[in-house]
């Protein structure tokens, strides 16, 4: 496996624990988790964009 395949499968998976923060957030009624999650997703996003434009 590449290096760049290993940096995306580690982006991939922080997209899953931003999920299920997400869906804890949900399940506990905590807005402050919520919105933690919701902006840990976003930043997530921004760098699989950024890796994206690299290939």
């Amino acid at each position: 496996m590449s290096g760049g395949r290993f940096e995306l499968f580690g982006w991939c998976l922080f997209t899953v624990s931003g999920v299920m923060f997400l869906v804890a957030a949900l399940r506990a009624g905590d807005a402050l988790l919520l919105w933690g999650s919701i902006t840990w997703l976003v930043g997530v996003g921004f760098f699989l964009a950024g890796i994206r434009s690299r290939r």
